[in-house]
């Protein structure tokens, strides 16, 4: 590792974490807005950020972008996140000297097999390394790509100085391949690092293209930024459509939704979790991007998209060759809350948890907090059976007896039960499997807004309330800043809320709305 390596990161991983409230966001979330005039809206304020990292994925598809590589070597050599349910929460970006080796090692890796391939080296260097200028010219273009900004002229003469001796021994691609390394462990590369107030324009390329494709940003996008492009809302508005519209946009839309949704890993056979992947994908694909219709789609669809294989699987009574898109018919299945790959959410011990689920329900598509139980209950373990009673429906009747565990089960519990018709893997059921004598009926309610029956009757209840619309924003929100929403984010939901409904509740509106508000352009330090 570089001397500016090793003395840099440090530093910047000494303040990637701030004090942050409980619920994961800055310990500014508890002040309220800005003070206004009486009876008067507060004006949006740009988000507060701390110093954010590359995550895995991040990584491996920068690398893809920037050297050809797609062996997706960060997911094996750097350390995990922890899905909160996005991969990229600051308050969990702690320091590690492992992490820090791991970047070493990446970076080692990942410009050895650049280098190694004969085929695409020439490419990338654009020269041959030991021609006059080449190596200060690669630095210039390739170190402009890296850290997603020009570098200046002391950075390349300090990139440049690491490659004499190898020169000199004659191994002129091994000297391309010292530039290299040193430039994917720099720390700008490995953070997102941004100015305390207004953004420039190569910051606001890379919040762009982190924000649309999660990963650094494509040439013709640093062009633009060169060419001072992306000052005003409409000009980041285009460039984010252009965005949206490549290949890689439609792919980071998809892998925003498995983690909102839960289905970014499924615990069934390869074949199955292959089919139900497919299956909710080709819904969100076809709402945002093919049909442009209203998001509310993605919960009240008729049709899903499905192989022989899960159309057997979920009892639907359609010939199915390949895949296609089939009706649910008198299923009860409506939408993306019958999809087995969201139905495998909420299990517990091989089985279904009403408990989970609802609670599920209330965190994901609600953005509601159920608080944790107390520390004295042991909540991996469902209620037992007592008394004679084996019924899950009995069982659970013991949260409601208890005054202490009324109040949180009573959000969680009914949705739960409205599910129960469908098993873990998405499979409908009228009884419960090991007691054939205790009969579901798939009844369920959401507190204050009224009963409902299986996924279609929830699909319809949840669209009926108004609130998913604004947990939708609040939950890109949430991906956007890489924490929850305080106080001080109250109007700019607000602002993006109205227009998302205004426009028909189209996704790629939305997040076209948050890239030209004026605050996307901005930062502040978290206090």
């Amino acid at each position: 590792m570089s001397l500016r390596v090793c003395f840099v990161l440090p530093l910047l991983l000494s303040g990637c974490v701030g004090e942050l409230s409980p619920l994961g966001g800055s310990s500014s979330s508890d002040r309220a807005p800005r003070d206004v005039t009486p009876g008067a809206q507060p004006e949006p304020i740009a988000a507060a950020l701390e110093l954010r990292r590359l995550t895995r994925v991040e990584l491996d598809d920068s690398l893809a972008r920037l050297v050809g590589d797609t062996s997706h070597r960060a997911l094996t050599v750097m350390p995990g996140e922890a899905l909160e349910p996005f991969d990229n929460s600051y308050a969990a970006q702690l320091a590690s000297a492992v992490w820090i080796e791991a970047s070493e090692r990446l970076a080692t890796e990942t410009a050895a097999a650049a280098m190694s391939n004969t085929a695409t080296r020439g490419a990338l260097v654009g020269c041959i390394p030991s021609e006059p200028g080449c190596l200060e010219s690669f630095t210039r273009t390739f170190g402009r790509r890296v850290l997603r900004r020009p570098l200046t002229e002391a950075e390349i003469v300090e990139f440049t100085n690491l490659t004499p001796v190898v020169l000199e021994r004659g191994d002129h691609w091994l000297a391309a391949e010292v530039v290299t390394r040193r430039l994917l462990q720099d720390p700008e590369f490995l953070f997102r690092v941004e100015s305390p107030s207004a953004l420039n324009q190569f910051e606001i390329a890379s919040r762009l293209s982190f924000f649309l494709q999660g990963a650094t940003p494509p040439d013709w996008l640093l062009d633009l930024a060169a060419a001072g492009e992306l000052s005003s809302d409409e000009q980041r508005r285009a460039a984010g459509r252009r965005l949206l519209d490549e290949p890689r946009g439609r792919a980071h839309v998809l892998a925003f939704h498995a983690m909102w949704l839960g289905y970014t890993s499924l615990p069934h056979s390869v074949e199955l979790n292959a089919a139900m992947t497919a299956e909710t994908n080709a819904l969100v694909n076809k709402v945002v991007f093919d049909d442009r219709a209203d998001y509310r789609t993605l919960f009240t669809s008729d049709a899903t998209f499905v192989n022989g294989t899960l159309a057997a699987h979920y009892g639907l009574n359609v010939p199915v060759a390949g895949s296609a898109w089939v009706p649910y018919g008198m299923s009860g299945r409506k939408g993306v809350l019958s999809h087995g790959a969201l139905l495998s959410n909420g299990v517990k011990q091989n089985d279904t948890s009403p408990t989970l689920r609802g609670k599920w329900v209330r965190n994901r598509l609600f953005c509601e907090e159920i608080p944790e139980p107390p520390p004295n209950v042991v909540a991996d373990v469902p209620p037992p059976a007592m008394g004679g009673l084996v019924c899950k429906k009995d069982r659970y009747q013991v949260h409601d007896s208890v005054q202490s565990c009324a109040g949180c089960h009573l959000q969680m519990d009914p949705i739960g039960f409205g599910l129960e018709q469908f098993d873990r893997a998405g499979r409908f059921r009228s009884a419960e499997a090991d007691h054939p004598e205790c009969l579901i009926t798939g009844d369920g309610s959401l507190t204050g807004f009224g009963a409902f029956r299986g996924p279609a009757g929830l699909a319809d209840l949840m669209v009926n309330t108004g609130n998913v619309e604004s947990c939708v924003v609040k939950q890109v929100f949430r991906y956007s800043v890489g924490r929850r929403e305080s106080g001080e984010d109250a109007a700019l939901l607000r602002v993006i809320t109205d227009g998302f409904n205004e426009k028909g509740r189209k996704f790629d509106e939305l997040l076209l709305d948050f890239v030209s508000h004026p605050t996307f352009a901005q930062r502040r330090e978290v206090l």
